[in-house]
């Protein structure tokens, strides 16, 4: 076991690889892992100086430390449900300040080039676009429960669900919703000028996929991140 190795009191360097050790375990975004990291490193410092003012020797005191502060895995699992908490909230915000802005994007297009959703009733590709009604369903709820989770509520809600999944299980699904959402939008407006060929004006048009694009990239990027973390803390 690491733990075994890292509380050999001839392992010179004991604290640093015991905080590497830690550190390789921890989940969620790498700026919350450097906080949590130098809280530990205060921590483990402090009770280091603590046990050579005591007339411990650096050995001595660096064993007496790391079998106090416990085995990597346990300590790395304890900071997990913060971590993801931080990872989900952030994921969160994200897609609620991305989200009414591709929003607008889209409604500038369609209201620029006329398309059905504006004037028509909804006819070929458009007939998707409940598709897209539905995921924004899920989405919002979704977000709502991250950062409710993520937050005060979050421990009232632990008393009836696992509160150290949640956060990250809800930014997932909130981050899937809007990958279809996007995709579904894309296709929609693909398949228009494909079928429906005319004179467009483009630029709101390239403006709303672009928008889409990078937020199909950005949101399954934190939607796997947050699952990965899921796995970690389960």
């Amino acid at each position: 076991m690491a733990g075994n190795n890292l509380s050999d009191p001839t392992h010179r360097d004991g604290v640093t690889h015991y905080l590497a050790a830690v550190t390789a375990q921890l989940p969620g975004p790498p700026s919350a892992r450097v906080a949590v990291t130098d809280e530990l490193r205060d921590g483990l410092m402090e009770a280091l100086e603590t046990h050579q003012a005591r007339g411990c020797s650096q050995v001595e005191a660096t064993a007496a430390v790391i079998a106090e502060f416990g085995d990597p895995d346990t300590v790395a699992a304890a900071f997990g449900p913060e971590l993801g908490a931080v990872q989900a909230r952030r994921v969160a915000v994200g897609l609620l300040v991305t989200g009414p802005l591709v929003g607008l994007a889209w409604i500038a297009a369609v209201v620029v080039n006329a398309l059905p959703p504006w004037r028509h009733q909804l006819i070929g590709p458009w007939l998707a676009l409940p598709l897209v009604c539905l995921a924004l369903a899920v989405a919002g709820p979704a977000l709502g429960l991250t950062v409710a989770a993520s937050g005060r509520l979050g421990r009232r809600l632990g008393q009836v669900v696992d509160r150290a999944t949640l956060p990250p299980t809800a930014a997932a699904v909130a981050g899937l919703a809007a990958v279809v959402a996007d995709l579904t939008l894309l296709g929609i407006i693909t398949a228009h000028a494909l079928t429906s060929p005319g004179s467009y004006v483009w630029a709101p048009v390239i403006v709303a996929a672009g928008a889409s694009l990078t937020r199909i990239t950005l949101a399954a990027r934190a939607a796997r991140r947050c699952l990965a973390t899921r796995a970690a803390l389960t």
